[in-house]
């Protein structure tokens, strides 16, 4: 699960790497993940139990962009984490590449920040959005020159003054890697492929392709600070829906990379049917939407006929 920070991104494809891990054989009895479930309830972060006849699965929903300003109890988490024979991150993919490729990238996204001389963002985005954005302007959330921006780099630009003062702190993501290493936990290593593939895709790409970001970067700029804040806040308190209504959410799924790489591992149904299968206690640590969206894995899950137990997220 990677932030879609831009150039910071490329670089972190490009260095991603499989944490070490060690096995350790710890089943949860009955009364243990009854134990979880009930904390898990009072907890400030989203975990469904999802039992099948063999084992158990806790599926932990994650959000990038938690404000440092939130407060959640790790507590349940850390004792879902404690009793399992396994943790995993099914959506991650750990990209490889060289140090000197990654420098390249870099200097090359930062190069196409402005698009060439015979082009305007006007050409490619919609009068409504350039109205937006003019409006915007006014309100100086968005730099003077917009027309001239290549519509990602326009994007980043109006994540980060929207976020206002803002600082982003820890999420569960962080928070479990550093449970694997501290408690010694069996971590699942992700996938590996290479990074090239994808950043040459991305280099590849039209301006348009990235109107959908832009779109979604807009709507977060005009409702600003108390959006981000809010979004975070609903996290903690489990209000599902409205976190996946947010505008603050839309830009972490439609802009590059985080949307190439949930194309990537799109379909995790299969994965968690075969986990459901095996007897070892699961953790899985998955975004929000890819577990809580309309028709995503908790819907399945529960159509499929397995017991859903957890935050309501409908």
């Amino acid at each position: 699960m990677l932030k879609p920070g831009g150039a910071a991104a490329l670089a972190a494809i490009a260095l991603c790497a499989s944490a070490p891990a060690q096995a350790q054989a710890q089943t949860a009895s009955d009364a243990q993940v009854e134990e979880i479930v009930v904390t898990g309830r009072k907890s400030g972060v989203p975990i469904w139990t999802v039992r099948s006849d063999t084992t158990t699965i806790f599926l932990v929903g994650s959000i990038e962009g938690v404000s440092k300003t939130t407060k959640w109890d790790p507590e349940a988490l850390t004792q879902v984490l404690r009793r399992a024979d396994r943790v995993m991150f099914p959506q991650m993919q750990a990209y490889t590449a060289s140090l000197f490729s990654a420098i390249g990238w870099v200097a090359k996204y930062n190069a196409m920040g402005s698009l060439p001389k015979t082009q305007s963002l006007s050409q490619y985005a919609t009068a409504e959005d350039m109205r937006r954005l003019a409006a915007l302007a006014s309100r100086k959330m968005v730099r003077g020159d917009y027309d001239r921006r290549h519509p990602l780099h326009l994007s980043r630009d109006l994540q980060d003054r929207a976020k206002g003062d803002i600082d982003y702190g820890s999420g569960v993501g962080s928070y479990v890697r550093k449970a694997v290493g501290k408690y010694k936990l069996n971590l699942v290593k992700p996938p590996k492929a290479k990074a090239k593939p994808l950043v040459k895709d991305f280099f590849a790409s039209e301006p348009e392709e990235h109107l959908p970001c832009l779109s979604a970067s807009i709507a977060l700029a005009e409702a600003g600070p108390a959006a981000v804040q809010a979004r975070s806040d609903a996290w903690a308190g489990r209000r599902v829906q409205d976190v996946l209504n947010s505008p603050a959410q839309a830009p972490w799924e439609r802009c590059w990379p985080s949307e190439a790489i949930a194309a990537d591992r799109a379909d995790l149904m299969d994965e968690l049917q075969g986990l459901l299968a095996e007897p070892k206690v699961t953790v899985a640590v998955l975004n929000l939407p890819a577990l809580a969206a309309k028709g995503a894995l908790l819907d399945r899950l529960q159509v499929a006929g397995y017991d859903v137990q957890g935050p309501a997220w409908k």
